[in-house]
């Protein structure tokens, strides 16, 4: 029994190596020609690689087991019960890789599936060569070539076909994943179903009635006043209401003419009231709004100051004053947008690196890549001195630069840092315990993160993310500041992309959030909690989904006066039908009912007519969604592109064109990348845009062709 103990042992850990030899491999040397089938590079994360390996070696041992039972438990007895050894080692891989394919988030590609199998057999093979020649059965070379031959005498029989018709099956349903699109939708809710846990401890009620908003991107109170609700829409409008009824929706400020387009990540993206809001004798009624204009000729960043105790908007709005114009690259890509008072009295803007690649891990640029800390109240004395020094291509006026500030008086440095090394950190809040200021990172192409900002903190954007050195960058010599790891890090799925930072939340009111950090994905639309107290995590804990996701999808979480948990909800772009929502347990009856309602709403929409996008529309949903990697007109120079480390289509280009259906297109964007044998950076976007939206960006593609 030891003895056949050990050799299903040694023979399960032949298999992990070969299959850890084929992962290496499949990324460097191609086997499946080009011509046949055009395979993106595929790079394993060490979770990934664990997926796989566990999938693999639980497959293949009870593939070798019920060989065992069939044919006997010394597999190196001759040649041909190797062979039927081998095939048994192709059903559990196969069977591997159906799993991972159908029903996990796994990057997989049929060049490993190949590579694998191909680095198994060979070197099972050696193994057998050289058991039988230590037994004196046979030479090495023979044993190897007998081996070898078997699997192919093996075909003679009706069941050795078996499985070479099953080894085909991970191409045949891939082939119609790609022509059919009702099969390729059942997949997609089949990987969802099996990787976005559905059976979550709460659900999303609306938190002010039947109140909505334009596109909301952030909500705040004024620490004197639990009772009013603000919320900024991304066009550019603050509103207030009463909370919860959510009555008297007011307008405060408009500012939809600066503002703009709102494309890409553009448009008013963070506020907050100062911390004497409507509470001192001298009348602070200022609230203090980060946007970027968006012009014909450039962008401008801008964080601006208004007196909201004026009688009207149009007086309200006369009361602006500025305190930061920062000029920024023309694609509109990573701009931050948290705006939040600390304990401190002080102001901190949170700022993304703006794809201005010439000042990563610089703090004599200007407002890029960190953390700032600025004195709005202008203290002098002991706490606060006049700025000094300005930003490149940009202003600065009406603030101060705390005395405590990490580079205060390092020369040509603007003082106003407070962290840096962050590539686009997108929401930034206090743990009104500890201090602590927790941020979550929106990483690029692999990683996001989950941040504690500290004084002097350099989070290493570029050179690493997550844990992970970064190739394409080299480590400055001089380092600004100390080196800080994130707390959580988490790599892109199909279904999780973008952290939505969120909110340290001390309460009753959602009893399993108490003592952790909230925060989100906007792709998949997760709440998740982590533990406060920890230094590093590993896993997190989903506790609600909300409906709408990506562009539609959550855009910032808060902890009400009330202790209720607040997220805002983009919705549509074109029509106000976002919403300020509150958590709740899913079987309390606000839930259930919530749930019914959403069932009620989705039969709704099922049934609505169908209406054609405007080009407009079709626009804003390519630059939202699209433009990132394929650029604004389709040429694959999206910002994001050269870091995908996977070839990025020209749509300009006519051959691209002239060999691809419609249906072929619509079938890339229903299931992504993976589903069609090309980069899984591509993600599935069935189940985020509809139908009707998926066909018009396929027309939109067209339309970026080159006539010439």
């Amino acid at each position: 029994m030891a003895k056949r103990a050990a050799i299903l042992a040694l023979q399960m850990l032949l298999v992990i190596i070969g299959v850890r030899l084929g992962a290496e491999m499949a990324q460097s040397v191609r086997i499946i020609p080009k011509a046949l089938l055009k395979l993106p590079e595929i790079s394993f994360s060490a979770a990934d690689m664990r997926t796989v390996i566990t999938s693999v070696f639980i497959a293949t041992l009870i593939a070798a087991l019920g060989n065992r039972l069939i044919n006997g438990w010394d597999v190196f007895a001759n040649a041909r019960r190797f062979a039927k050894e081998l095939y048994a080692l192709l059903v559990g891989i196969v069977a591997a890789s159906l799993y991972l394919f159908l029903l996990s988030s796994v990057n997989f590609s049929p060049e490993f599936l190949l590579q694998a199998t191909l680095s198994s057999v060979v070197i099972l093979l050696i193994t057998f060569a050289i058991v039988q020649q230590a037994r004196g059965q046979n030479k090495a070379p023979q044993a190897f070539g007998a081996g070898f031959a078997n699997i192919f005498i093996l075909l003679k029989s009706p069941w050795a076909w078996l499985v070479v018709l099953f080894a085909l099956s991970p191409l045949i349903i891939a082939m119609k994943f790609t022509t059919d699109r009702d099969f390729a939708a059942w997949v997609t809710n089949l990987r969802v179903s099996a990787n976005v846990e559905s059976d979550l401890p709460y659900t999303l009620v609306s938190a002010i009635g039947d109140t909505r908003f334009e596109t909301p991107i952030m909500a705040q109170f004024a620490d004197s006043d639990p009772n009013t609700v603000y919320v900024l829409e991304r066009n550019g409008s603050l509103y207030s209401a009463d909370y919860p009824a959510g009555t008297n929706k007011t307008l405060l400020v408009d500012l939809r003419a600066d503002v703009g387009d709102v494309e890409m990540e553009n448009g008013a993206l963070g506020f907050d009231l100062h911390p004497r809001f409507g509470a001192d004798d001298d009348g602070n009624a200022f609230v203090y709004i980060y946007f970027t204009e968006y012009r014909a000729d450039g962008q401008t960043n801008r964080l601006e100051r208004f007196d909201l105790s004026g009688a009207d908007e149009a007086a309200r709005r006369a009361t602006r004053t500025p305190l930061i114009a920062q000029e920024r690259n023309n694609d509109g890509y990573h701009n931050g947008g948290s705006v939040e008072f600390g304990p401190d009295g002080m102001l901190y803007l949170a700022v993304g690196e703006n794809s201005e690649t010439a000042c990563h891990q610089k703090i004599d640029c200007g407002f890029m890549g960190g953390v700032f800390r600025i004195d709005v109240d202008m203290q002098g004395g002991d706490i606060s001195k006049p700025i000094e020094t300005q930003p490149k291509k940009g202003q600065t006026a009406n603030y101060f630069i705390p005395l405590d500030n990490p580079f205060v008086g390092r020369a040509g440095a603007m003082e106003e840092y407070w962290a840096l090394g962050l590539r686009n950190p997108f929401r930034i809040a206090f743990d009104t315990y500890t201090g602590e200021l927790w941020a979550g990172e929106v990483g690029s192409t692999v990683w996001e993160e989950v941040n504690k900002i500290e004084k002097g903190g350099n989070y290493q954007f570029p050179f690493i993310e997550g844990f992970e050195e970064q190739e394409r960058y080299t480590r400055p010599e001089t380092i600004a500041g100390e080196e800080r790891e994130p707390v959580y890090t988490y790599q892109h799925t199909a279904f999780l992309r973008s952290v939505i930072g969120g909110t340290p939340y001390r309460g009753s009111v959602v009893p399993q959030a108490d003592g952790h950090y909230v925060f989100m994905d906007n792709y998949s639309g997760e709440i998740f909690i982590l533990p406060l107290d920890a230094e590093r995590v590993e896993t997190v804990t989903a506790i609600a989904r909300t409906s709408d996701v990506a562009q539609r999808g959550p855009t910032s979480v808060i902890q009400a006066p009330d202790g209720n948990i607040l997220i805002t909800v983009m919705g549509d772009n074109d029509q106000p039908t976002g919403q300020l929502l509150r958590l709740v347990p899913a079987d309390s009856d606000e839930g259930q009912a919530a749930a019914e309602q959403a069932l009620i709403a989705a039969a709704e929409k099922k049934a609505a007519p169908v209406t054609a996008l405007t080009a407009e529309q079709t626009a804003s949903l390519w630059g939202v969604n699209c433009a990132r990697c394929h650029g604004a007109e389709g040429r694959g120079d999206g910002p994001d592109s050269e870091e995908l480390g996977a070839y990025v289509p020209d749509f300009g280009d006519p051959n691209y064109h002239k060999w691809r259906s419609d249906e072929a297109l619509k079938a890339v964007l229903v299931g992504g990348g993976l589903a069609v044998g090309q980069s899984p950076m591509m993600p599935p976007w069935e189940g985020v845009l509809s139908d009707q939206e998926m066909d018009a960006l396929v027309q939109h593609v067209r339309g970026f062709e080159s006539k010439e």
